[in-house]
């Protein structure tokens, strides 16, 4: 299967039906897992501005998960209505990328099988991803009442995660750009 197209095809299909979950089965996961890895290692050589984009990711999603350390037991253990319970999220494009990008362990299986089922990995005490291997949308997501927290118990927190999700947000479009310029294929998806 030609490459270019494969990206194309994938692409187009989520952004004409962004309510479909992609790779929703087991066997289309370990596929999507297995095309992006063998795309790596045959752009290894040309792969390295998407790396370091993708560790500037990570760095910024360490720093967030600091203030998420901070802020998730005085907001979502008191929440009567937790995001997780009920937000429609999976691991994209982007998510999975990074996470190859940056050699982290990939969750066995997409987040869910369609959309009117939980993620399969919130548990009883939150989610059981770490905030690395979690799609961007559940980092990027700050409640009114975590913002709230945010900004009236952490000295400067509110600026910090505003400025951190920017940097990230850009970072990840740039690491997604620096792949598909790697691998030859920049307009495919554009």
């Amino acid at each position: 299967m030609d490459e270019r197209g494969a990206f194309a095809r994938a692409h187009s299909r989520l952004t004409a039906a962004p309510e479909l979950v992609p790779w929703p089965t087991d066997r289309l996961w370990a596929e999507a897992r297995a095309a992006l890895g063998r795309s790596l290692v045959r752009n290894a050589a040309r792969l390295g501005p998407a790396r370091r984009h993708a560790e500037a990711i990570a760095h910024g999603l360490d720093r967030l998960a600091d203030l998420f350390d901070e802020l998730t037991p005085a907001t979502c253990a008191v929440c009567p209505d937790p995001c997780c319970g009920h937000a429609k999220v999976w691991l994209d494009f982007k998510d999975l990328l990074f996470l190859h990008l940056i050699r982290e362990p990939l969750p066995p299986h997409q987040l869910r099988r369609n959309l009117h089922e939980p993620c399969r990995y919130l548990g009883r005490e939150g989610c059981r991803l770490t905030r690395r291997s979690r799609p961007w949308i559940c980092t990027w997501y700050i409640c009114p009442l975590q913002r709230q927290v945010l900004e009236r118990d952490i000295p400067g927190g509110g600026f910090q995660a505003d400025e951190l999700r920017t940097r990230i947000k850009s970072l990840r479009a740039a690491m997604e750009s620096a792949f598909l310029d790697a691998v030859g294929h920049g307009a495919a998806l554009s």
